[in-house]
């Protein structure tokens, strides 16, 4: 067992003359209160699903899985002789902190574990064999990673869109800490957990897991410290043995990169009509490739249409951006103007100002509104004579 080789029942808050969980106030503390999961639901606003009451008030099945992963720190001998070595294998393990933490939700626990243990709460042996089960923990993982099915059945289909907006707004809040902070993303890490596992422990009261023991051992990997929640963190710990991959999550991105490609597609073709257009995303492409741009807009026209749609299909997302934004052919020209020598971008940052030194934006957004801005309209008409001369 991981954390500790023994754990006491007052450790997971047990009263071995209970049925129940200890209430007392030497027992831990359950991280989610009859109260706050009400609250929780209750209070998410209901987004605006275009469904019937029926529909919303009918059950809905979430189908979804997680992965746990190794991380593939393999020691140099493990490399040369790959082929010929069983492969690798590891063991997640109990944890105190997990465990007693999954313990503490009297109703949740009454909910599931009757199932697992085939005993009603009111056995005298109830609880000893939870703590049997959660004890004994040890999930065995390969190079092809360790699935769980979990699924959950909502009562009701509002109650799904409710969690799901929740969990959204927690994945939104993790996902605005900078990344480049460990200690920070750290922290914001251990609050998204926290707030997970509060989601997770109420919804035994509108639904059920699909499979109550996979979905419980998913509740565990998401508590406990060798798995790795965010990639983030794989090399700077070396406790990190596993790695979490949201089979679903995975899958959404997938599906959001595939229409992103579609959109690519569509609005190469388009690009490819507007001659100015075209000319001012390449000079954007060829900026961001660090290529030079006075040779690469001499390019035969074939080539640069072929460079321009490998990279409209590579990377979708920034191309689309490129095509959409609304200033497209502005910053095309810009950047045409620090490319011959007329505008200056500093070489240490994202300044730009004019040859003679002149500040006109610490970045392209700011160059951008000085271009638009009525007190500079000679000097922008001077510009653009200069780039048709050129």
């Amino acid at each position: 067992m991981d954390d500790n080789n023994s754990v006491s029942g007052a450790q997971f808050g047990f009263n071995k003359t209970n049925t129940a969980i200890n209430t007392q106030k030497d027992a831990v503390t359950s991280p989610v209160e009859d109260e706050a999961i009400t609250t929780t639901i209750s209070t998410i606003a209901d987004d605006k699903i275009e469904e019937d009451n029926d529909t919303l008030n009918s059950s809905y099945t979430d189908n979804r899985s997680i992965t746990i992963s190794l991380v593939k720190n393999f020691s140099l001998y493990r490399k040369a002789n790959d082929k010929v070595l069983p492969k690798k294998k590891d063991y997640i393990g109990g944890s105190v902190s997990a465990s007693r933490t999954l313990s503490s939700n009297k109703e949740e626990i009454e909910a599931y574990f009757p199932n697992i243990i085939g005993l009603t709460p009111g056995n005298v042996d109830f609880v000893m064999r939870i703590k049997q089960y959660l004890n004994n923990i040890r999930i065995g993982v390969d190079e092809l990673g360790k699935s769980f099915d979990i699924s959950f059945v909502y009562n009701k289909k509002l109650d799904y869109y409710k969690i799901k907006a929740e969990e959204e707004k927690i994945e939104n809040d993790y996902s605005k800490v900078n990344r480049q902070d460990l200690s920070k993303l750290k922290t914001a890490l251990k609050d998204k957990i926290a707030r997970l596992n509060v989601l997770e422990s109420g919804k035994h009261k509108i639904g059920y897991p699909v499979d109550i023991e996979e979905y419980l051992m998913y509740r565990h990997c998401l508590l406990y410290g060798d798995v790795a929640k965010d990639i983030a963190f794989i090399n700077s710990d070396s406790s990190i043995r596993f790695y979490f991959k949201d089979d679903q999550k995975e899958a959404d991105k997938l599906r959001k990169f595939r229409t992103e490609i579609n959109k690519a597609k569509t609005n190469y073709v388009s690009a490819l009509a507007d001659g100015i257009l075209f000319d001012s995303i390449y000079t954007q492409y060829l900026v961001l490739s660090n290529f030079p741009v006075v040779s690469g807009l001499l390019e035969d026209s074939m080539i640069k249409e072929t460079k321009l749609d490998k990279f409209s299909t590579e990377d979708p997302i920034k191309f689309n951006k490129m095509f959409t934004n609304r200033d497209v052919k502005l910053i095309g020209s810009i950047e045409l103007l620090i490319a011959h020598g007329e505008l200056q971008r500093s070489e240490f940052n994202q300044n730009i100002s004019t040859a003679e030194g002149l500040f006109i934006g610490a970045n392209m957004s700011e160059a951008v509104s000085w271009f638009k801005q009525l007190d500079n309209t000679s000097s922008v008409n001077a510009y653009f004579n200069k780039l048709k001369n050129i």
